[in-house]
């Protein structure tokens, strides 16, 4: 199945063509350079480069004439991307920017053919679940996008199931153009079965974000404050320390809400399960994983927070991102705010904090451990750019992928990163003036040395919506510690001794 007026052989002519270009100028742009005023090491080098760029423009003359016979098109690229934050709009926009690129590239070596993009961004209010329902339903109707940005967790399921085509060829093809560069560990984050299935986007931190004037309000010092993140790296700061410290606040009546936490089903939770030292993922197995005693004294925690410390809200779960996590925290009616990094360019964008208000009245933190001694947590959720095998059936994968290579730039992801506040998949992107200029990015950036990602199976979904049930039952006291844990403990039983490891 292939879009009108598209042949294969006009969109891999065109993959060739703007790949040796990509080569040439994005090439030229990452490879280290040679220090002003020091000589070139030596005159067979020059000759060496003299002779490739000989060599790239023969054979873009040999391609351009090709293309030429073939006549002209457009090809259509169809984009989906989410936020579903909306300062996480150049997921898609950045797209566009290449397109356009592109096309004047095209223009300059007399091609007619021309490339568009059919692109959508989804925001609230659609979450990820809306999301990823109307993808299967657009591929079942033989109606998927092209390109497909999900989270990295999917690889699994879409893999397995014949959603999305391995990347591999195409990495390794284009890898001296700017795939060397990616932050090795997200590509960990898109394997599966030993393929590379997707093209890391952007990734991030879970910071435990807390009010300074709060705290200040309750006695603490500007060294005490400063010095919170800290003892939280040192394990001096618990998570019990955390709720005791919110109720204190809740009970002088300096807050209305002790800590707020997402209102959607969602990932951020487990952060605290790994605080009691959990595990989720077992690599060498390829399972998932349930670790009993984490979960009993997560189930707990989570109890004692609503139940007995009352510093969460029983219908936090089911509560309104504005109403129950954003205005409470950004007006100062909330101490703890477990939340992204990309809320804090969330908070500006809305204007609900200005970037002064936010430097001043605002601190963060890892997630603190769960008991005295232990190590402190984070949660990355790395987004990634997949092609469908729909694509590769209408023979406009090739094309797609060149668009998502181009993409791959540190500048493009330098200006997403600081507008949405997410951190760097490329080491050259952190080089980029407009990051450096961002101190948060800096800072929050050795959270990434206590992060943890979430699986990669085929079943992970399963394993989340069961454990999001249990605790939702949890906080509204429809279910007792112990009563959640048999529930949530049948519940992950059920999907298979092949898929869990379930431990002590």
């Amino acid at each position: 199945m292939r879009r009108k007026g598209v042949s294969r052989p006009i969109s891999i002519l065109v993959a060739l063509i703007v790949g040796i270009l990509i080569g040439a100028v994005i090439g030229y742009a990452l490879t280290p350079k040679t220090p002003a005023g020091t000589a070139a090491s030596s005159s067979g080098d020059l000759e060496k480069l003299r002779t490739e760029n000989e060599q790239l423009k023969a054979k873009v003359e040999e391609l351009t004439k090709k293309l030429a016979a073939t006549g002209g098109g457009e090809i259509t690229i169809k984009v989906w991307t989410i936020g579903p934050d909306p300062p996480s709009e150049y997921r898609l926009k950045n797209f566009q920017i290449a397109a356009d690129m592109l096309n004047k590239w095209l223009a300059a070596l007399g091609s007619k053919v021309r490339v568009k993009i059919d692109g959508q961004f989804f925001v609230r209010p659609v979450e990820w679940g809306e999301y990823k329902n109307k993808f299967y339903l657009a591929y079942k109707s033989g109606k998927a996008p092209d390109i497909y940005l999900t989270g990295h967790e999917d690889v699994g399921f879409l893999a397995s199931n014949g959603y999305i085509i391995p990347l591999d060829d195409y990495i390794k093809e284009y890898w001296d153009t700017v795939y060397y560069d990616v932050i090795p560990t997200l590509w960990e984050a898109v394997k599966y079965q030993g393929k590379i299935w997707g093209v890391p986007q952007d990734t991030e931190a879970r910071p435990m974000y807390f009010r300074k004037d709060v705290l200040k309000k309750l006695g603490w010092s500007d060294e005490e404050i400063a010095q919170l993140p800290e003892k939280v790296k040192r394990g001096e700061f618990t998570l019990e320390d955390l709720l005791k410290v919110a109720k204190e606040a809740v009970d002088r009546g300096l807050v209305k809400r002790g800590i707020v936490h997402r209102v959607k089903e969602g990932y951020d939770y487990f952060q605290f399960y790994l605080a009691f030292e959990g595990r989720l993922w077992d690599a060498k197995a390829g399972k998932m994983v349930f670790t009993k005693s984490a979960w009993r004294k997560t189930l707990q925690w989570f109890h004692d927070a609503v139940w007995k410390y009352k510093v969460i809200s029983p219908t936090q779960f089911s509560g309104d991102w504005d109403k129950d996590f954003h205005g409470p925290f950004t007006k100062g009616e909330a101490l703890f705010l477990s939340g992204g990094t990309w809320h804090k360019g969330e908070w500006v964008s809305k204007g609900l904090l200005t970037d002064q208000e936010f430097r001043e009245k605002v601190g963060y933190m890892l997630h603190p451990a769960g008991e005295r001694g232990g190590r402190p947590v984070t949660l990355s959720h790395p987004l990634i750019y997949t092609i469908t095998k729909q694509a590769q059936e209408r023979g406009v994968a090739d094309v797609a992928f060149l668009l998502i290579t181009m993409v791959t730039d540190p500048h493009l992801n330098a200006n997403h990163a600081v507008k949405s506040s997410h951190l760097a998949i490329l080491y050259s992107e952190i080089s980029d003036s407009r990051y450096r200029k961002e101190p948060f990015l800096a800072d929050v950036a050795y959270m990434l040395d206590y992060t943890t990602f979430i699986p990669n199976h085929p079943k992970w979904g399963d394993y989340s919506r069961i454990v999001f049930n249990v605790l939702r039952g949890v906080e509204s006291g429809d279910l007792t510690p112990d009563q959640a844990f048999n529930e949530l403990l049948s519940g992950i039983k059920g999907l298979g001794s092949d898929s869990v490891i379930i431990e002590d």
